[in-house]
This record gives structure tokens, sequence and C-alpha cells, in this order.
């Protein structure tokens, strides 16, 4: 294989550190909601966990992405 797919390839993947940033907020979100309302109700909880957690990973991929192209 030569270095041009190669490098392809492992810009096309999606950044480790999106995604642990992603989770990370989305189980501190989970925890705070949790904590936060009485009856701790899975859908409320997971509703603005995904939310807060699929925002931190878009704004973290496309940062990490646009640093990397620099």
């Amino acid at each position: 294989m030569n270095h041009e797919v190669q490098g392809e390839r492992l810009s096309s993947k999606v950044p480790v550190v999106a995604i642990l940033l992603g989770s990370i907020a989305a189980f501190i979100t989970a925890g705070v909601v949790s904590w936060s309302t009485p009856d701790g109700n899975l859908v409320v909880t997971s509703v603005p966990a995904l939310a807060v957690g699929l925002t931190v990973f878009g704004f973290a991929s496309r940062r990490v992405r646009r640093g990397g192209s620099k």
C-alpha cells in the first residue's frame, strides 16, 4: 500500500479525542440530570445526555480535523 492511501484512511477515521470528549460530556450530563430530577426516568436522563454528547463530539471532531489540516 502506498503512503497516500494510508494517509487518506487515517484522516477519514473519527478522531479518538472527539469520541472521548463526547462520551465524557454525555456521562456528566446524564449524572447531573439524573441527580437533579426526582424521577430519574431513562428518557429524561438520556435525551439531554445524547444531545450534549453529540454536540460536544461534533465540535471536537471539527476542531481536531481543522487543527490537523494546518
